[in-house]
């Protein structure tokens, strides 16, 4: 800048005069040099603010993955029967509408297997006394005795021969839910109308249906089952639950064994 300076004050005025002072040329010049150094002396002091900033609040050190919360332990047999029962108990009375000394009994372990089972007992509106069976199965049982596949073959279904000789009901559905349910009826293993043996499988019919029942197999595995078995006091009274009632049960997402 010093030589900037210089270099205009020594200029010779030549005729006609220039119009300008070189003093007050170099004083202006040398001003402006003055400020753009200060311009960007600040704009470099900005930028280092700036990345300290960046450095303090950037984090130091990769936290991971969240925390997971560990799993609930399963529930010990025991617990899972007194947990359904409970639940059971709540449920039964909005689906046996208007029935009176509803009396819904313990579930029983069968042996060591993963089924267990709980009778229900209770005096429709009509002063009827009837009766239902509600069976929870795992894999292992329902792998071996209530397999989807199948179902409804007439080899398995042994009291299901109509008067008619044909089979009795026996269809599947699916749930809004994805959840297949099969409804099925059943006839007394008995004699025909015409007092002739219908054998099939392991029983014999009248042809009058007797039985309802439902089993669903849920997602989680495992199969829900409800038989209603009709009055308890004739045995060849109809049963009373419809299939919307019997799929309320087969499909609440509480009853499991696993």
């Amino acid at each position: 800048m010093d030589e900037l300076e210089n270099r205009l004050r020594g200029i010779k005025l030549a005729e006609p005069p220039l119009g300008f002072d070189p003093d007050e040329v170099a004083g202006t010049a040398a001003k402006k040099v003055r400020n753009r150094r200060g311009i960007l002396a600040t704009g470099a002091a900005t930028l280092a603010v700036i990345a300290a900033a960046v450095v303090f609040v950037a984090p130091g050190k990769d936290p991971g993955p969240a925390e997971v919360a560990p799993a609930a332990a399963p529930l010990t047999r025991d617990e899972q029967k007194a947990r359904d029962l409970r639940h059971l108990k709540e449920v039964i009375p909005g689906i046996l509408v208007g029935a009176k000394e509803i009396n819904v009994h313990d579930f029983v372990q069968v042996n060591d297997w993963d089924l267990m089972t709980s009778e229900v007992k209770y005096t429709d509106a009509a002063g009827v006394k009837r009766q239902l069976n509600l069976t929870i199965s795992g894999p292992v049982t329902t792998k071996e005795g209530y397999r989807r596949e199948g179902y409804c073959d007439l080899g398995r279904r042994g009291d299901a021969i109509g008067p008619d000789r044909k089979p009795t009901r026996c269809e599947e559905l699916v749930t809004p839910a994805g959840i297949p349910v099969v409804i099925s009826e059943t006839t007394p293993k008995n004699v025909d109308r015409l007092e002739e043996p219908v054998v099939v499988g392991q029983g014999i019919s009248t042809g009058k249906v007797v039985g309802r029942n439902a089993i669903a197999w849920p997602s989680g595995g495992g199969s829900v089952n409800v038989i209603d078995f009709g009055p308890s006091d004739s045995p060849e009274g109809e049963p009373l639950l419809t299939d919307e009632q019997l799929i309320q049960l087969v499909t609440d997402p509480v009853f499991s064994f696993r």
